[in-house]
């Protein structure tokens, strides 16, 4: 785990930021590529650049509200990691539809044309996390798993790295997705395969990510079994 980078006196630059910066670029590197690829006006990657804007703030906000009570609100709000996936997708596909819609672009083209930067740019993300050690599955006994001791919240005992596990579908549902665009597949089936394998790869992590909300951040092994026990593990 590498959660802070380094530091500028007080200020941590972290690699969950610097990865996320990473996916920005990347994903709207892609995004402009397959504007072009499609005949759609190359003004048109404004979407994705106030998409991740807009994914950002609904990530964080809805991860905000959730945990609501746990901690004080400033902490929430500027905490090295903590993300919703479900506020991202709400925020930034919300501003992105709005500047397709202001750009007078085909929203199902342009959609279909933004999938494969989404997938690898959450991909990025996903990476960012296992980093600082947020968003973490149940303990596990596999030769790959890992203990996070400074992660969000400490765990010491091996868990199932499912950042890994998210990151890896997603590059594959990325390279599917620019192949069936390339062989000529329509947008509308493109997005509807985009929108059915990204929620199914979300919807079978989530039996083995640990959800629970939990106050006590100790680092010793005997607090983590405790939490693990209120877990029912």
């Amino acid at each position: 785990m590498y959660p802070v980078l380094f530091r500028i006196g007080s200020f941590e630059i972290t690699t969950f930021g610097v990865l996320v910066a990473v996916a920005a670029i990347v994903g709207i590197s892609l995004f402009s590529l397959e504007l072009v690829r499609s005949r759609l006006p190359r003004d048109a990657v404004d979407a994705a650049m106030f998409g991740v804007i807009g994914g950002l703030a609904g990530a964080k906000l809805l991860w905000t509200v959730e945990f609501l009570g746990e901690r004080p609100v400033q902490d929430l709000l500027f905490s090295r990691g903590g993300l919703s996936w479900f506020g991202g997708l709400i925020g930034g596909v919300s501003t992105g539809l709005w500047i397709l819609r202001r750009r007078r672009v085909p929203i199902v083209r342009g959609l279909a044309a933004a999938t494969p930067a989404l997938a690898i740019g959450h991909a990025i993300g996903r990476l960012g996390c296992f980093l600082v050690g947020d968003d973490y599955g149940r303990p596990s006994d596999l030769p790959w798993a890992v203990a996070f001791p400074e992660g969000l919240p400490p765990m010491t005992v091996p868990v199932h790295p499912t950042q890994i596990y998210e990151a890896i579908a997603l590059v594959a549902i990325a390279v599917a997705l620019l192949r069936w665009r390339r062989a000529g597949v329509s947008d509308t089936e493109v997005l509807g395969r985009y929108l059915v394998l990204a929620g199914s790869t979300r919807f079978a992590i989530e039996f083995i990510r640990v959800n629970a909300p939990v106050l006590a951040r100790s680092r010793s092994h005997s607090r983590s079994r405790s939490y693990l026990s209120s877990l029912g593990l």
